[in-house]
């Protein structure tokens, strides 16, 4: 709670505990607001990082508070550009890894420091079951958000460990068949902790079957490619064995999607500067089964341009 001249602003940080809890809040909230509050001064401001409960329980049109919102933002991970200022003594190739690594948000970017090199920050930070700080962050993150972890965790360390069709998602995480699967996937991307990318060619991408599941988060890529597989080991002490064996002869694989990443957010950008020979109508990337491009930018007039980007 806060007050600003001649205002008093509300925050009901993590709203979506509430409503888990009670079901009637945003009820009980409707009518408050409309007999008490509507008339006032007062902002409210409801703050939730479960966005499928918070699209369905308040956003939606069937919703108790439906109507009543002024404005709503998401909140997205810092990009390459701000995540590297929080390592100043990294070259750039190190900032990019480092960023690919924890992603863009600033509790997991401030756990790192430039004052030790990337893999002993990894060993520190992220693999060490005694001293990490981030080892166990995701799995109890996941743990309050989802009511039944355990059918989510194998998908998402399938997805990490490069299963990215539904078929094959569903023959590695071995808890179904692929409709049970696409279920849980389904409410993954609610969620917004996995993506389904598809061809930016297709004119119709939710209709489209040649999507791919992408995990989002990058700490979350790392961490059921590294960790979570191999907890069992690191709950014996070989951090440091796994960083040897596992981590550092396989940064291309861990950074490839966020180098692709970066690479799009680079062409976005330098579309909103004008830049270019067109305007493109969307970016993103293209493969079928022979070829793949990195970066594709198309316009309505089907004028495209396209980047293929590596990793050197």
């Amino acid at each position: 709670m806060a007050d600003l001249p001649g205002r008093l602003v509300v925050v009901l940080d993590e709203f979506t505990y509430l409503i888990s809890g009670n079901k009637a809040i945003p009820s009980i909230l409707q009518k408050f607001w409309d007999e008490r509050l509507k008339n006032t001064q007062v902002m409210l401001i409801l703050c939730g990082s479960y966005i499928g409960m918070l699209e369905t329980e308040i956003l939606r049109y069937q919703a108790p508070l439906y109507g009543r919102r002024t404005g709503s933002a998401l909140l997205q991970p810092l990009g390459l550009p701000s995540s590297a200022l929080f390592y100043p003594k990294y070259s750039p190739e190190e900032q990019f890894l480092a960023w690919a690594v924890v992603g863009g948000m600033p509790y997991y970017l401030a756990a790192f420091t430039d004052r030790q090199n990337l893999f002993a920050n990894i060993r520190q930070h992220i693999l060490d079951t005694n001293s990490g700080s981030l080892n166990s962050a995701p799995r109890l993150l996941l743990m309050e958000e989802l009511r039944e972890p355990r059918n989510y965790f194998p998908i998402l360390r399938s997805i990490a460990q490069g299963n990215t069709r539904l078929n094959e998602i569903a023959q590695a995480a071995e808890i179904g068949f692929a409709p049970t699967v696409s279920r849980y996937l389904d409410i993954l991307q609610q969620m917004r902790l996995i993506t389904r990318r598809v061809p930016a060619t297709e004119s119709q991408p939710e209709k489209s079957k040649r999507g791919h599941y992408q995990i989002v988060d990058h700490f979350l890529r790392f961490w059921f490619r590294y960790v979570h597989p191999n907890q069992g080991s690191l709950d014996l002490g070989s951090a440091a064995s796994s960083l040897s064996q596992r981590v550092r002869p396989d940064p291309d694989h861990f950074a490839a999607a966020s180098f692709e990443e970066a690479a799009r957010e680079f062409v976005a950008a330098g579309a909103r500067a004008g830049k270019g020979s067109f305007l493109p109508e969307r970016i993103g990337s293209w493969w079928n089964r022979e070829a793949e491009l990195d970066v594709l930018r198309i316009n309505q007039a089907e004028k495209t341009a396209s980047v293929k980007c590596k990793m050197e």
